[in-house]
C-alpha cells in the first residue's frame, strides 16, 4: 500500500520551493480533495483558490477551509464555465492531459503566469501532443514523490497560429 504523505501530501509539497513570492495568486484546477492548494496554503501562500465542479468536494473544502483557519478562496464551477479570474500561478495534479490542461488553462492566464503541473509516466507523449497545438517553454524536474512522475513547469503559453 502506498504511503499517503509521499504519494500526496510530499506529492503537493515539491510545488512550494517553485513558488517565490508567496503573496502570488495560485490557482488549484480540480481542487478534489484541496491537493495541492490547501497544502500551498498551509505552507503560507497567500491568495490560492481551489475550483471543483463536485458539490461533496467542495463541501470538505469548505469544512476544511474553517476548521483550519486558511486563507483560501473556493469556487464551485466547471473551469470552462468560469470567466473573469486570471493567476500568476496555475496548479493541477490529476486532472487530465496536458493538452487539456492548456486549454482549461488559457483564459486564467497573466502575461507571465507559471503553470506548474504534477504529471505521471506519460508526461513525455502529452508534451509532444501539446506542442502540436500549442507553443510554450517548460522544464521538467523529477517528482520526488513518485519515480515515474514529473513536475512540470510551463512558461509562456501561447495556441499556436
Amino acid at each position: 500500500m502506498k504511503n499517503p504523505w509521499i504519494s500526496h501530501i510530499l506529492d503537493s509539497i515539491q510545488i512550494f520551493p517553485f513558488i517565490k513570492n508567496k503573496q502570488l495568486s495560485i490557482l488549484d484546477m480540480g481542487s478534489g480533495a484541496g491537493l495541492p492548494g490547501i497544502v500551498l496554503s498551509i505552507m503560507g501562500c497567500k491568495n490560492v483558490t481551489l475550483v471543483d465542479s463536485n458539490g461533496k468536494k467542495i463541501n470538505f473544502l469548505k469544512i476544511t477551509k474553517k476548521e483550519m483557519d486558511l486563507s483560501l478562496n473556493i469556487v464551485l464551477g466547471r473551469l470552462e464555465n468560469l470567466n473573469n479570474y486570471s493567476f500568476d500561478i496555475i496548479t493541477s495534479r490529476a486532472l487530465a492531459n496536458l493538452e487539456k490542461l492548456f486549454r482549461y488553462s488559457q483564459k486564467f492566464l497573466k502575461k507571465n503566469t507559471t503553470l506548474i503541473f504534477l504529471k505521471g509516466k506519460t508526461v513525455n507523449e502529452e508534451l509532444l501532443q501539446a506542442q502540436k497545438i500549442w507553443k510554450f517553454q517548460f522544464n521538467k524536474h523529477q517528482s520526488l514523490s513518485d519515480p515515474r512522475g514529473t513536475l512540470l513547469i510551463v512558461n509562456n503559453l501561447k495556441k499556436n497560429k
